[in-house]
């Protein structure tokens, strides 16, 4: 029987129940306080576990014992009824439909007295009425969201916990209590726990989906949701999950959709106001995204996630490093050592002087020591040693990228790590990689032709070079072409001839420049050494091979201003 049929009979017996005479309880009853009467009759016993088990299934099996039982009189039969509609239109909502009969709550039952004062926020009296009176004060849950009545709720499942009797619905009940506390991680086991006892507390498995999708494990969570029933399935509790798991596997098309759906059902759903926002952004199209976030301001100007919408916004769209710094150092105040935000922001601060790129290194560090895997830091840190010339450090973290995705964007760092660390095989094969990812990248072929160059295949490399000058490409990529073809002539003139060539095409070219004084220093020209010298000084003044180049000629009574 489906979930929506079961809990329609629950309803049409309750209404049945309704119109019956009703006595009294008989003396002795769990429903009239006798704890040790209602541990006796096993009958009560039986119905009592399927009421405090609460599952859709577990409360029709709870009626049906009610209805069969032979000790029971119609009055506690009605009162167990009553209990089983009562608790699944709290539970189950999405299954239960409209009540046709009465439904008031019979007097003088601790259960229902104890369900009452629950189901509106009340602590009741300590009662003395068997596992339903302990089970009930959790059910408070359901409509007061706070976090002291989640702390007095888990306080009484402690209690419930202590009677030995599993229950999905109080497992439920521990992980909103346990979410509205700040542990999601105790909340996920409660959802899982709930399953395991009722895998039809199907409340647990939207739940435990959402958060499993906010932890980056929404496969799983759209496992669970697949199980779920299909009355379940048309109900905007569902299809929120079901965005939730979407939006968790970054099938943004899919999950914009849903999305969209949902805010025209609940247009007051900030959570989903936020989501279509982040998602808009991860599209680029931020000119959608910017009033759905001044939207969200007045929600919660300090969420995570609102932040860094703001900062890449702000960036990105507007070319605004400092008004995303702004945000992101408002993030990371709030959330320290949170690793979008402080990526994002050693990102941008590595781009900055050099206070900002020694800040940079720290929060890469920082999230680097949290997961030593993380590509993005590891990227800052690369940038930052290959600025340092620290050779050693740059060649390990290449490894460890190259080691972790050998489809990494940015050969070109890992290239310019080996080559610095005096790798030349290791560079190689990132080189080869290079051109055949990208074929028509200038900066993969000049790799390239320096990997032959320094192998010594001088025909192969000057082919090469030949046939990359005969085609179309930049200034700065056909003056490095003949940069490197100087290097394969066979004496000085005929490499001055090259660097010239590679003037004109690029008169900033610190390595023609530097190449052209050594060569005229060579032949004792120190006057046209000087000339470009000072060119190369006044592009590169700190770069070594020029400070080199200046001490050579100084010694050799050169004046270099």
């Amino acid at each position: 029987m489906s979930g929506r049929s079961i809990l329609a009979g629950l309803a049409l017996s309750l209404f049945l129940g309704a119109c019956v005479s009703d006595p009294a309880a008989r003396p002795g009853s769990a429903l009239g306080g006798d704890r040790a009467a209602a541990q006796a009759g096993s009958e009560r016993a039986a119905i009592e576990l399927h009421l405090v088990n609460g599952t859709p299934a577990s409360l029709e099996a709870a009626m049906d014992l009610a209805e069969a039982g032979e000790d029971l009189s119609k009055a506690d039969a009605h009162v167990y009824a009553w209990l089983a509609y009562e608790l699944a239109r709290l539970a189950y909502p999405e299954l239960m439909p409209p009540l046709t009969g009465g439904s008031d709550a019979p007097p003088d039952a601790p259960a229902v007295k104890a369900f009452v004062d629950a189901r509106n926020g009340r602590q009741s009296e300590s009662v003395a009425g068997g596992i339903l009176t302990d089970f009930m004060p959790m059910l408070s849950v359901f409509r007061v969201k706070t976090s002291t009545v989640a702390t007095q709720a888990l306080a009484a499942f402690e209690r419930f916990s202590r009677l030995g009797v599993e229950s999905a619905l109080a497992e439920y009940m521990r992980g909103l209590s346990l979410e509205r506390t700040g542990d999601t991680q105790g909340a996920l086991e409660s959802y899982r726990r709930s399953l395991a006892y009722g895998p039809d507390c199907y409340p647990a498995a939207l739940n435990a989906s959402r958060l499993l999708a906010s932890s980056g494990q929404a496969a799983e969570g759209q496992g669970l949701l697949e199980g779920v029933q299909p009355a379940v399935k048309a109900s905007l509790t569902y299809r929120k999950a079901w965005a939730h798991t979407q939006y968790g596997l970054g099938k943004w098309e899919d999950a914009l959709t849903l999305i969209t759906a949902v805010l025209l059902d609940d247009p007051m759903d900030s959570s989903f106001l936020l989501m279509r926002a982040h998602i808009l952004v991860e599209q680029g199209d931020y000119k959608l995204a910017s009033p759905l976030l001044d939207a969200y301001a007045g929600v919660d100007p300090n969420n995570r996630l609102y932040l860094l919408l703001r900062a890449r916004v702000a960036f990105e769209n507007a070319k605004d490093r400092a008004g995303a710094l702004t945000a992101l150092r408002k993030g990371l105040e709030r959330y320290p050592g949170d690793p979008e935000l402080g990526i994002y922001a050693a990102e941008l601060l590595a781009a900055g002087d050099d206070a900002e790129r020694s800040e940079a290194i720290q929060l890469a560090g920082s999230v680097l020591e949290r997961d030593t895997d993380n590509l993005k830091a590891l990227a800052v840190l690369l940038d930052a040693d290959l600025r340092a010339g620290n050779a050693a450090s740059a060649a390990e973290r290449a490894d460890r990228i190259w080691s972790l995705d050998k489809t990494y964007a940015n050969l070109d760092a890992l290239y310019r790590a080996y080559r610095l660390a005096g790798r030349s095989d290791d560079a190689k094969t990132v080189a080869q990689a290079w051109r055949q990812r990208e074929p028509t990248s200038e900066a993969a072929a000049l790799a390239w032709a320096g990997i032959l160059i320094e192998e010594g295949s001088k025909t192969e490399a000057a082919a090469f070079i030949n046939g990359l000058l005969a085609g179309k490409g930049s200034s700065s990529f056909r003056s490095t072409l003949y940069y490197l073809q100087a290097k394969l002539q066979a004496n000085a003139d005929a490499a001055l001839a090259m660097l010239r060539s590679a003037l004109i095409e690029n008169g900033l070219n610190v390595d023609a420049l530097v190449a052209m004084t050594e060569i005229y220093t060579s032949k004792g020209d120190y006057q046209r050494a000087r000339f470009y010298l000072k060119q190369a000084m006044a592009l590169a003044p700190a770069r070594a091979d020029v400070v080199e180049r200046q001490n050579v000629l100084t010694q050799l009574g050169v004046a270099l201003p």
